[in-house]
């Protein structure tokens, strides 16, 4: 298995809570549109998950981006 490139490990920091809170809101990304694909819901209802689903994909880039940033400082690698 090849080791992860190392300016990866910037996002890799299961310390943190903003690392679990970026899982968690791709996570509910994921089944919003899951539940679009596979319910098919007609009108307001299609309207508002598709709007949550956007809205939380926006948030979770945002959060990737401050994961990345405050991720800057060096930390230990695989090989270090």
């Amino acid at each position: 298995m090849k080791p992860i490139p190392h300016p990866l490990w910037r996002l890799w920091q299961p310390r943190s809570q903003l690392f679990w809170l970026v899982l968690l809101v791709n996570a509910l990304s994921a089944v919003l549109v899951a539940y679009l694909r596979v319910a098919q819901p007609d009108g307001a209802v299609r309207w508002a998950v598709s709007l949550l689903a956007l809205t939380d994909t926006l948030l979770g880039w945002w959060l990737l981006r401050r994961l990345w940033l405050d991720g800057a400082t060096p930390i230990a690698g695989p090989n270090t």
